[in-house]
């Protein structure tokens, strides 16, 4: 776990496992594998398998030893919902966090439709605890599925980031959603966001649902807070 975290909307990390492949061309240019790679073959390092899928163990029980609250973003360097993580790793980061519940954890994922399956039949008579945020990562308007299977998730909050913005997402209505992250493309090999940069409130906001839209990544930042509505 990293206490602070670079990550704008996050205050830290916590990578039960680490490395994962590739879904969906918002994952073309990865920040995580590209920190991760660096390091291959470099004996001892944490990332001396570079990207590799790897399951860490020792990290589950961090949270409860951190008694101050934090937004704790739930596997940075992963995906919790990857098809080749077992439930038995996905059942004890969430007996984790529930014990834990003085922290707020972010669950992202483009993998919407396996979170949905897992998250309605663990909480099938009710919904995930409020501090468990549940979210979706959509790139562009290809990838509206993903928020269908969000909004079909048991959850008592959920979260959109629309980061990479690659493309247009034209009337994505916000009903069920609480929260967006809307971002650029950073990196070496960022790709032309001219298309989406400037207007990418109007079609993000469609629909007059309350939420927090924080918008990052690229070079002239602009952000638009509302209240959320929670």
């Amino acid at each position: 776990m990293a206490d602070q975290s670079a990550i704008e909307w996050a205050d830290a990390t916590w990578n039960t496992v680490t490395g994962c492949t590739k879904i969906s061309p918002g994952c073309d240019n990865c920040y995580a594998e590209r920190f991760a790679e660096r390091f291959r073959g470099v004996p001892g390092h944490p990332f001396e398998t570079g990207f590799d899928l790897t399951l860490r163990p020792a990290r589950i029980q961090q949270p409860p030893a951190w008694k101050r609250s934090r937004m704790i973003f739930v596997n940075s360097m992963s995906n919790l919902f990857h098809k080749e993580i077992p439930r038995s790793c996905i059942d004890q980061v969430f007996d984790t966090m529930e014990r834990a519940d003085w922290h707020t954890f972010q669950v992202l994922t483009k993998r919407s439709s396996l979170m949905r399956s897992y998250v309605n039949a663990r909480y099938a008579n009710g919904k995930a605890p409020p501090h468990i945020w549940l979210g979706a990562s959509v790139e562009d308007g290809a990838w509206l599925s993903r928020v269908k299977q969000l909004r079909e998730t048991r959850a008592s909050v959920r979260f959109l980031s629309i980061e990479p913005l690659i493309g247009p997402v034209e009337r994505l209505a916000l009903d069920g959603i609480h929260w967006v992250i809307v971002g650029g493309e950073s990196g070496p090999r960022a790709r032309d966001q001219s298309s989406v940069g400037p207007g990418y409130s109007r079609p993000v906001l469609h629909g007059g649902r309350s939420v927090l839209l924080q918008a990052v990544g690229w070079s002239e930042r602009q952000s638009q807070r509302q209240n959320v509505g929670f």
